[in-house]
């Protein structure tokens, strides 16, 4: 569907990607009947059935008052590519390559997102490799698997610093004890192990301020709003087209580019290797008109 402006008394609206009459087929059609169907259209990805449901857990926009914004800068914007992949500027910075599942049950996507992002940029801006915990957040929140904050998240990056994954591994059986444990599971000292980060900022939504701060400074942590549809996702430019609403979804964005006309940004999920043809990454529709999903984005600093 052609995404339409109609101007009326200097209002602007914008026909959503949402397609009333898909939606009532997915809602009377069987599993893989409505795959099948879905695949036939020209629609600008794939679909297919998973053996898992993704949790989510309750997130909200809020930044807080105060934080610095990332706006527009003409100086920094000269010479973006058409298409970037933070992977391809930075081989050395292994994890921008690495795919985590946060599990079936635990709706800590907002710990993958931020924690991910801050390895990522300290490798960029340190020439360090590290690979940041995300169980290490229990001591931030009392319940990890019930949803979170990035802006809190990054906070405590920040203010008390993260352990890395081999001191902390990812545990969701222990997280849902609710209890923090401050000692290393590899023997090593909690404290030595801390890597803490220098300030985080928000992203203003303009697209070319986006596109710079990914080229010149790597990844970026967002929320969006996921629907059923994007569980379904195995390919191509993800839009929302069906499905009722789930709940806001925090990954890291590491690119963006055009496929076949229609311009995206490069995601890196948490729901495993496993899901879809990108093992893990997928992409999604710019200022898609559901998603929201340049509205909450957030650049870290190690």
């Amino acid at each position: 569907m052609l995404r339409l402006l109609v101007l009326v008394a200097s209002v602007t609206f914008v026909a959503c990607d949402f397609d009333q009459d898909l939606h009532n087929k997915y809602l009377s059609m069987g599993e893989d009947e409505f795959v099948e169907y879905f695949n036939s259209r020209n629609f600008s990805y794939k679909i297919k059935n998973y053996d898992f449901t993704p949790s989510f857990g309750a997130m909200n926009y809020s930044i807080p008052k105060g934080i610095p914004v990332i706006t527009y800068n003409e100086s920094s914007v000269v010479g973006l590519p058409e298409n970037f992949d933070s992977r391809e500027k930075w081989p050395n910075c292994v994890t921008i390559g690495e795919i985590y599942d946060q599990g079936n049950d635990c709706g800590s996507c907002w710990t993958f997102g931020t924690s991910n992002t801050a390895s990522d940029r300290t490798c960029i801006h340190k020439g360090v490799t590290v690979r940041l915990s995300q169980q290490d957040f229990n001591c931030n929140s009392d319940n990890v698997c019930g949803g979170g904050s990035p802006q809190s998240g990054f906070q405590y990056y920040i203010n008390e610093g993260l352990v890395t994954q081999e001191c902390k591994p990812y545990n969701v059986e222990f997280l849902k004890k609710r209890q923090c444990d401050r000692q290393c599971a590899n023997g090593a000292s909690y404290a030595a192990d801390k890597h803490k980060g220098s300030s985080f900022s928000a992203v203003d939504s303009q697209e070319e301020t986006i596109k710079a701060e990914l080229f010149n400074n790597g990844p970026i942590e967002t929320m969006f709003n996921a629907y059923e549809d994007l569980r379904n996702y195995t390919s191509g430019v993800y839009v929302h087209k069906y499905g009722k609403f789930l709940a806001l979804h925090s990954v890291r964005v590491i690119g963006y580019g055009v496929e076949d006309g229609t311009p995206y940004w490069l995601v890196a999920n948490s729901w495993g290797q496993s899901w879809g043809l990108l093992q893990g990454f997928f992409k999604v529709k710019r200022y898609a008109s559901d998603l929201d999903f340049e509205k909450s984005m957030l650049s870290v600093m190690p």
